[in-house]
């Protein structure tokens, strides 16, 4: 009988225990802590309203997938967005996710303030996934962000004008860009425009067109090779078009984002450089102008090539990001094809995915062709060799070198000297401090 007992109490604890262990394995799991990650995005459409309501969209729809995972969405604004984000990083209370261009992410990896994404890049695809422009996101062999839109400048020009003094096309050169602009340049209609100015875009101008001309930054040792024959070229040319055959405006001194696409959509100049993404603007500012606008890749300089500035954008983490594998998620999702063709279609960029890019519903807007073939040629500071130290501090000194040629009336050679001694001295100084 004691013997019956003791087996009955035995046999009930092993039923307990077994119990216990089963309600852990398929019980109840211990629920998973929702996190917050927080993304700090600064504009990179042209219709804010479309703009926002993408992001808002998509960012409900990912938590529904996610429910364990909020996205803490910030607007940013362009004027203070670096001061704002190098104060989180001094603090390390930086967001989760940061959102710019190529020289941006790499600047902040060669300081040990960003995380390498190539595992993520490579769920995407790799380096074969994207157009070739985006591989600025690399340094080192990593992938340092995520590419999410392809942007660069191009040349709006209009249609009548051209016609009217004899061309049916616009420049596929420089000699073809001056004979042109010299022809329009009339009844107060100047042929060509462009950021001349104290405005940062003066130098995304000026290092396009020394790429155009064959020129490098940075040379394939890392030395600064600025003071070349070719860069003098594209010295040479702004003080053609401007000094010389006056064909540019002196408003152009004082443009600001917006202006090239007014001036063409007004018909005060025949052709500017400006964003390709204004194309999904011109339509409703100038209506009745629209048919009389078009949009080619930059003309080709002495190199037999286009050169234009990068206004690539995309995702990536903070070194002190509390929440990393979050964060990859989200990007990843906003990775998906569909959400890649309609982020092109709504913010004026070109998709940055070679399966993408070329979607017919895409490439039949003239603004998203001529901003397709020009993405090959695009560049950023740094370029000739990969995004070094202290190449983002630069932005500056070629704005200041395109104001000496145009406001302070010194000569190419004059302006080029001091503008390959000061980016000397700015990328020495910065990496004295690493």
């Amino acid at each position: 009988m004691k013997r019956s007992k003791i087996i009955l109490t035995i046999m009930m604890v092993l039923m307990l225990v077994v119990t216990s262990v089963g309600c852990q394995m398929f019980g109840s799991k211990k629920p998973v802590e929702p996190v917050t990650i927080y993304f700090s995005y600064p504009p990179y459409g042209y219709d804010t309203d479309k703009e926002m309501a993408f992001w808002n969209t998509q960012i409900e729809a990912f938590q529904a997938a996610n429910p364990n995972i909020k996205v803490e969405f910030s607007v940013e604004s362009w004027d203070n967005v670096y001061t704002k984000w190098e104060q989180a990083l001094e603090t390390g209370a930086t967001p989760d996710i940061g959102y710019d261009c190529p020289i941006t992410a790499v600047d902040y990896a060669l300081q040990g303030k960003v995380l390498p994404v190539t595992d993520l890049v490579n769920k995407l695809g790799g380096d074969a996934a994207f157009n070739e422009g985006m591989l600025d996101y690399k340094a080192g062999g990593e992938w340092y962000g995520v590419p999410h839109g392809d942007a660069s400048m191009v040349l709006l020009y209009r249609k009548d004008l051209l016609k009217a003094a004899g061309y049916d096309n616009p420049p596929k050169n420089w000699d073809e860009l001056v004979e042109i602009a010299k022809a329009t340049t009339k009844n107060g209609v100047y042929g060509f425009g462009f950021f001349t100015g104290d405005d940062y875009q003066s130098s995304q101008i000026l290092t396009g067109l020394m790429a155009a001309a064959g020129g490098v930054m940075i040379d394939k040792d890392g030395k600064v090779a600025l003071n070349s024959p070719e860069n003098l070229k594209a010295l040479e040319l702004v003080d053609l078009l401007y000094n010389k055959l006056k064909v540019v405006p002196e408003s152009t001194l004082t443009w600001e984002h917006s202006d090239p696409a007014n001036a063409i959509g007004t018909g005060k100049v025949a052709m500017a450089v400006t964003w390709g993404g204004y194309g999904t603007l011109l339509p409703s500012m100038f209506p009745d102008q629209i048919q009389n606008i078009g949009f080619a890749k930059l003309p080709d300089g002495p190199s037999g090539h286009s050169g234009s500035w990068s206004g690539t954008g995309g995702f990536f983490i903070f070194k002190n990001a509390k929440h990393p594998d979050e964060a990859k998620s989200f990007i990843e999702y906003m990775s998906k094809p569909e959400l890649s063709k309609e982020w092109a279609l709504i913010s004026g960029n070109v998709s940055p995915f070679v399966s993408i890019t070329n979607d017919p519903e895409l490439t039949k807007l003239e603004w998203y062709k001529a901003m397709q073939e020009q993405s090959p040629t695009q560049i950023t500071l740094g370029w000739g060799h990969d995004i070094i130290l202290g190449a983002y501090m630069c932005d500056p000194i070629f704005t200041e070198a395109m104001v000496n040629v145009t406001i302070n009336k010194k000569p190419p050679q004059e302006a080029l000297k001091i503008l390959q001694e000061n980016v000397e001295k700015t990328i020495q100084e910065a990496n004295a401090k690493k």
